[in-house]
């Protein structure tokens, strides 16, 4: 996302940000506590995750190199409801949120683009709800692993059954099934794991208007998905 900046305005970050890995799990900023740190993804999937009062947990979106974590402070909200942790280990480039909200001050076109990429988030969120409301698991898989595919710009993606089960919001069997359906159709590899996308123009067939619009919409105003 960093590399969208025009110099002037990534030189005014760069003396203050800092690298840091993390790894599968790691969390980013929790849920409902202070926002002290802002992230932009380098590399890996981050899943923020809304977790209800009775402890239902549902994911509502992911962020990868294509994004931003942390940035709500810029706007004067400081704590959100949901959490945010890596679902792919990964690196980022952080920096105290505090600081970003002084230098978006003075540089516009900064607080212009999180704007925008936050507005992409908004429609992610969207089209999740559209897709857990009238799409089948298989479907939904698909559309996940497109989605982790297109933010790590690799065919093998990291994952364990139970953790799709916590993503898609369905039983670990169920994650299961449609796993071995998917691989029976030749558009998967699984492995204990790891998946691998082996069919990718046929899994987005698969997913068909579950998949692609917040994609579409990120590039349509802030350019390529990857650079």
């Amino acid at each position: 996302m960093l590399r969208r900046l025009d110099e002037a305005d990534f030189n005014a970050l760069a003396p203050h940000l800092s690298e840091t890995s993390i790894g599968r799990g790691g969390t980013l900023n929790p849920a409902e506590e202070t926002i002290d740190t802002t992230y932009f993804i380098e590399s890996g999937v981050c899943s923020l995750v809304l977790t209800s009062p009775d402890d239902r947990v549902a994911e509502i979106g992911i962020v990868g190199p294509e994004g931003v974590v942390g940035a709500s402070p810029i706007i004067g909200v400081y704590s959100v409801p949901h959490s945010s942790f890596m679902q792919v280990a990964g690196r980022a480039l952080k920096l105290p949120a505090e600081t970003l909200c002084e230098i978006v001050q003075k540089r516009p076109a900064i607080a212009l683009m999180i704007a925008r990429f936050r507005h992409v988030l908004a429609m992610q969120a969207i089209q999740t709800a559209l897709a857990n409301a009238h799409y089948t698991v298989e479907e939904r898989l698909a559309r996940w692993l497109l989605m982790c595919q297109d933010r790590l710009g690799s065919n093998e993606i990291e994952l364990t059954h139970d953790f799709l089960s916590t993503m898609l919001s369905v039983r670990r069997s169920t994650v299961t099934l449609a796993t071995h359906n998917l691989e029976g159709a030749g558009l998967i590899r699984a492995q204990r794991g790891r998946i691998t996308v082996v069919k990718r123009k046929e899994l987005a067939a698969l997913a068909a208007g579950s998949y692609g619009m917040p994609e579409e919409e990120y590039e349509r105003i802030l350019g390529p998905l990857r650079t």
